[in-house]
């Protein structure tokens, strides 16, 4: 937030920016119109998007906390409100709830599977996306076989799959 000026007054800037740029910036349109393209690509240039134009996720944090009294609002709940101000506000943990249950909701998960899916849950609560790479890179991953334990356990197919799922509920 720019010294001196009201939560609110940013968080009408920060509103009519994201209502003015889904076609400028694609990952807005992403979180607005096609959540299916949802990946951690979009994510990174939602924050740095933002970033420019002094909407750094911390202040907006800030902001809602003060006038909405929503501590850590994840930046997909506020970029959403901001466009559609009857759309609740979630942490980034509510929100990754909600997809999971979405995602694993009448399925037949092994206890395996789950103890996986368990894990990604926490890697979404940490960054908002995932893909594949993930599997390779992140050290939670490899500790327990990475990519290639992964996709035997789920399968390739499925695994990439389950990856779209996760990603499209918590843009959704």
């Amino acid at each position: 937030m720019i010294l001196g000026e009201k939560p609110v007054d940013y968080l009408d800037s920060f509103s009519k920016f994201v209502k003015d740029n889904p076609d400028q910036i694609l990952a807005i349109k992403i979180l607005l119109e096609k959540p299916k393209d949802w990946n951690p690509e979009a994510l990174n240039e939602l924050r740095g998007k933002l970033k420019k134009n002094k909407f750094t996720e911390k202040d907006l944090q800030r902001a809602h906390k003060l006038v909405y009294n929503k501590s850590l609002a994840d930046i997909i709940s506020m970029v959403k409100h901001a466009a559609v101000d009857q759309l609740p506000i979630l942490t980034a943990a509510e929100r990754v709830k909600n997809a999971v249950t979405k995602v694993t909701e009448g399925q037949n998960f092994t206890y395996e599977q789950m103890n996986w899916i368990a894990l990604i849950e926490q890697h979404l609560i940490q960054n908002l996306s995932i893909d594949e790479t993930d599997f390779q890179n992140a050290p939670a991953f490899i500790q327990i076989g990475g990519i290639g334990k992964a996709r035997k356990l789920f399968g390739k197919e499925q695994l990439k799959q389950l990856i779209e799922e996760f990603n499209y509920n918590i843009a959704a």
